[in-house]
Parts: structure tokens; sequence; C-alpha cells
């Protein structure tokens, strides 16, 4: 006979990976953290990190300049008595000098940018030499750090003619290989050199002692000669008038270890980019404390270089951390049993019985469970019945012939008692 029984499977224990990113982001497979480190557009005065600065007028260290001109007395920048856009002065309109302001950040992989926007309102044409950005001086390598008592003391040298256009630029101490991106907007626009293609500079540079930088690679991979580092590559140029805005973003990603970077005239539209892969020249940083930098620097040609916003941008790959939560719930489910058992009577008799039962069930979830149960059956064989009704005949059989047999013996005392009595 089938045997319909749902059953009652307790404690299944669920569990369920959750995959959490870090922290929410913007990009779906990347998280940005940025740092704004100056801004002062729009007549804002926003200083978001320590730092210091380091001047230089011919190859000798200056403590006046880079200047902080605010909004009463950013007519002396501007040459003009409506003009209260402040600005941070990085290297005035003179002859090779140069000027740059350096912070200090935390880097844990990944691609990291470096935005600047900038401009200059006098000067000599070309206006000459442009902006440089500094990437990954590493804290341990330095005998200088972010502290007010290197503000304007900054050990550094300058090493001139690198590239053919470059004007003054300032190689600070490291013991250990740095990035030095430049663009300069003479490239192209004023001067030209066979193997040079676009408006940007970039040296891979050290300086265990502070004066005695080593600059390159040597010989320079797209000039040669007697140059170090890339000189005027990339594509595209633009030569910037008084008071245009220019915005510089360049990116080091450590996956590709790659270099790339636009710089973009916001008055023109114009715009100059590269993309540089290191290769073997420098090899992607760790995991650490860092100094990075915006500055400038003059030549022969000069303007005065400010700034109005400088900002960091790290990419971080999202890690995934995995968690595991178990949950324990009690969940019905109407199962399908197949049940084969054997019982022996208390007869000379074996009997086999076998049960199989299909019940109809439907699970709805959205995880995938297994279970296995183990089932205790008891079942009611119809044997003992027949068993019993066989003993219970056998009784009666019994009975019946006690029953006839002392019906004959007493028939047989009535019949015999009166011959008796003729007898005698």
């Amino acid at each position: 006979m089938p045997i319909h029984r749902p059953r009652i499977v307790g404690s299944v224990i669920l569990v369920v990976i959750l995959v959490i990113i870090g922290a929410s982001t913007k990009a779906q497979t990347s998280q940005a953290n940025t740092r704004v480190i100056l801004n002062l557009l729009n007549g804002q005065q926003h200083f978001g990190a320590p730092h210091i600065y380091q001047g230089d007028k011919n190859d000798a260290p200056t403590s006046q300049w880079p200047v902080y001109y605010g909004p009463s007395k950013a007519k002396l920048y501007w040459n003009s008595t409506t003009i209260n856009q402040p600005v941070l002065e990085i290297v005035p309109a003179r002859t090779w000098s140069a000027g740059a302001m350096f912070w200090q950040e935390h880097y844990s992989g990944g691609p990291v940018t470096i935005t600047i926007i900038g401009t200059f309102s006098v000067g000599s044409q070309p206006p000459a030499d442009g902006f440089v950005i500094y990437l990954f001086l590493p804290l341990s390598s330095l005998t200088w750090g972010i502290s007010p008592a290197y503000n304007y003391s900054i050990p550094y040298k300058v090493f001139y003619h690198a590239s053919p256009f470059q004007g003054e630029v300032i190689f600070p101490q490291s013991f250990t290989p740095y990035i030095v991106v430049q663009w300069n907007p003479v490239w192209q626009t004023s001067f030209r050199h066979s193997g040079a293609t676009g408006q940007w500079n970039v040296f891979i540079a050290s300086n265990p002692s502070g004066n005695n930088p080593s600059v390159g690679p040597i010989p320079s991979p797209n000039l040669g000669g007697r140059y170090a580092g890339w000189g005027g590559i990339g594509t595209g140029a633009f030569l910037p008038k008084s008071g245009d805005v220019i915005i510089i973003t360049v990116t080091y990603d450590p996956g590709t270890n790659t270099l790339t970077g636009v710089a973009t005239n916001l008055n023109t539209k114009q715009s100059a980019k590269f993309s540089l892969s290191l290769g073997g020249y420098y090899r992607p940083p760790r995991s650490g404390d860092y100094v990075f930098g915006v500055g400038a620097g003059t030549g022969d040609a000069y303007v005065n270089w400010a700034l109005l916003y400088v900002a960091t941008t790290k990419q971080y790959t999202p890690s995934l951390t995995t968690f595991t939560v178990t949950k324990t719930a009690n969940v019905t489910i109407p199962v399908t049993t197949t049940v084969t058992a054997t019982v022996t009577l208390p007869v000379t008799r074996t009997s086999t019985v076998t049960a199989t039962t299909t019940v109809l069930s439907t699970v709805i979830s959205t995880t995938t469970v297994t279970t296995t149960t183990t089932t205790t059956t008891t079942i009611t064989a119809f044997g003992y019945i027949s068993v019993a009704l066989w003993i219970l005949v056998a009784v009666l059989a019994i009975l019946l012939a006690v029953v006839i047999m002392l019906s004959r013996r007493t028939s047989r005392r009535i019949a015999i008692e009166p011959m008796d009595t003729r007898v005698r």
C-alpha cells in the first residue's frame, strides 16, 4: 500500500556567500578618491593638504616665490584693478627661474592622476617653459619632508639641457628614482627637433646627495645623442595667450607601467597629449608614503606661471572581501520515498513488502539546498491478521470437535441404559 508522508526536514543550513566591494563609487570597476590640494577657482581660497614650497633663481634657492595672491592682492598679479581672482604664483616673469609645491600622499596601488589648472598674465613670447608634475618621491628616500622646517629649504639641484627645450627644472633630493613630467608649450609651436612630435618632456630622476641629479634614460630614447629622457613626445600642440586657462592631467598606471597626459586650453579647446610606456626604465612603486609635486619654470623666454587648482585622484582596483553568513531555518519539504522492508511472521513464512509513493512537491527558493535525510518507517503487515485468523479457526475446530465428542458419549449412555434393565 502506498505510503503518503510529507517529511519534516529540520535545521536546514543555508549558506550565503556575500561579496562586498569596499566603498561606493561612481565607477563600476574601480573606486576613485580625489583629494583637492589647492582650489582657488571662482574666488575660493582652499588649501587641502600640508605643503611646502621651493623657489629657484638661476640654480640657487630663493624664498621669494612661490607666492600666494589672495583676493585683496590679486590685482598685483593680474595687473588690473578689476580682477580679484586669487592665484598661487609658482614662478615670476623672469628668466631662468623655477618654483614648486610639494605635499605627501599615501599610495596603496592603482592608477594615480594629478590634475592642475593654471594660467599666466604677463611675460615674453613665446610663453616658456610650462608646468612640471612630480610623481612618487619615496618619503623613505628623502632627507627632507613635508614640514615647516623644509619650507623653501628642500635640497635640490637644476639639471640643464636634459631636453633641447626644458628651461629651469628643479630636481629634489631622493635616493631612489621618481618621475618628472613637463608640458612645454614652446615645443612644436616655436621650436622643433628631429625625433620630437609633441610638447611633453618626461624624465626618470634621482638625486641621492641633493646636488648631483641623475636624469635619464640616457641617451634619450627618441632624441638620442647627449639628451636624457623623452623630449618633445606626444601629439598636438598649442600656444596659450595671457589669461588663458589651461587644464593638465597626468596619469600613471602601474598595471601597464604607462604614463599618459593631456593639456587643454579651455579658452580655445586646443589640446596636446601623450602616452608613454616606461618599460624597464622605471619599476612600479610599492605601497607606501610618497611626496608629489607641481611646479613651473622659465628659460630665455618666460611668463609668470600660476596655479588655480591642484588635485590628486587615486583609482583603486576593488578588493573583494568574502563573508560567510550562516542562517538556520526550519523548512517543510514534501519528498518522494521508496521503502523496501522484509517482515518475518510468527509462522514459517517470509513476506516482502515494497511500498512506493510519489508525492508532488513544489519548492520555491533562490538557493540550491542539498539535504540528506535518514527515514525510519514502521510498516503494519497484514500477515499478522492472517495468522490470527488461522489460530482462531484452529481453536474453533478444536472446540467443535470436543462438542461433537461429548454429544456422542451422551447419546450412547441414553441408548445403553434400557438394554441393561431388560437383561436383569
